[in-house]
């Protein structure tokens, strides 16, 4: 049950002005310096699963455009459609990847309709998928977003389908930025991007603090919205281990700090990898022991 390139100086994806590294030859002969090939990171979050052939695809798409561009795995088993999951995964993660590293994220139940295609500039990142809210906490966390419409189809595949947007879009668009295209160059600026908001928690009357269960892991620990800076904002100075935390009904004594602070089967409050609070089960799945799920509701008080 355990917790869950510098840009580069000829390559900057943000300055307005001519698209370069459109053909492979041009961004290999263009990714090095000194007879030493550098890297350009590209990472995929999808809800494609690993039984098909997509994530394959993709990543020979991308390879195929520019062969010297780096693809990390960031994870393909979100749920099918989880927009949300897919928006609180990535927000959680793509601040531990180089400056200039482009994240391509696809959750895309309205793939084919009206839903625009973004590239966002944000902080010293790339964001590349659609617009149905899975990039704007990320992008708005890493700061200043610079949202461009995807629209020039010079970037895209020549034959597009309906249904497979990942391939045909956002997969080579994030190829040719790695190559040294202009993000300025992928189609026009736009003021705003659709949201997903995460909920704050919220203070009650008599030191009493109101959260919920954002997310529910692989191994069954139910991550809330909780952070530390809420317990000291609503307790002060208490000692964490007089908090009493209630969820589906449970109540938790305390947070301690490892999973292995209880014994197996006990369930237990944390701050995980995340820096949210968990709600655990020692060698379990709190999900499956309490019954609970992503937006139920967590409290915490001081034990009387």
């Amino acid at each position: 049950m355990p917790p869950e390139c510098a840009i580069l100086k000829d390559r900057k994806l943000g300055r307005p002005g001519r698209c370069r590294g459109l053909s492979s030859s041009e961004s290999q002969a263009d990714s090095r310096e000194g007879g030493q090939s550098r890297h350009v990171f590209i990472t995929l979050l999808t809800d494609f699963g690993l039984n098909d052939t997509y994530v394959g695809v993709m990543k020979g798409v991308i390879a195929g455009i520019n062969p010297t561009a780096a693809i990390i795995d960031l994870c393909h088993g979100v749920a099918p459609h989880d927009t949300r999951a897919a928006a609180f995964l990535l927000a959680g993660s793509y601040s531990f990847f180089p400056a200039g590293t482009i994240h391509v994220v696809i959750v895309d139940p309205e793939v084919g309709s009206a839903r625009r295609a973004l590239c966002v500039q944000a902080g010293e990142h790339f964001f590349v998928g659609p617009d149905n809210g899975i990039l704007s906490i990320a992008c708005f966390q890493a700061g200043h977003p610079r949202i461009f419409l995807l629209e020039n189809e010079v970037y895209f595949l020549k034959k597009k389908s309906r249904t497979f947007h990942g391939r045909d879009i956002f997969a080579p668009v994030a190829a040719h930025l790695s190559a040294g295209a202009l993000i300025e160059s992928v189609g026009r600026r736009l003021r705003s991007m659709r949201q997903i908001r995460m909920p704050v928690p919220k203070a009650g009357p008599a030191r009493l603090l109101r959260g919920e269960i954002l997310h529910v892991d692989r191994f069954g620990n139910l991550i809330t919205n909780i952070q530390e800076k809420d317990l000291l904002r609503v307790f002060g100075e208490e000692n964490t281990r007089r908090l009493v935390i209630t969820c589906a009904n449970r109540r938790i004594a305390g947070v301690v700090e490892t999973y292995s602070d209880a014994r197996p089967g006990v369930a237990l409050a944390l701050f995980g990898s995340h820096d949210f609070m968990e709600i655990a089960i020692s060698s379990g799945s709190a999900a499956a022991t309490l019954g609970a799920k992503r937006e139920d509701k967590v409290r915490v008080e001081l034990k009387q």
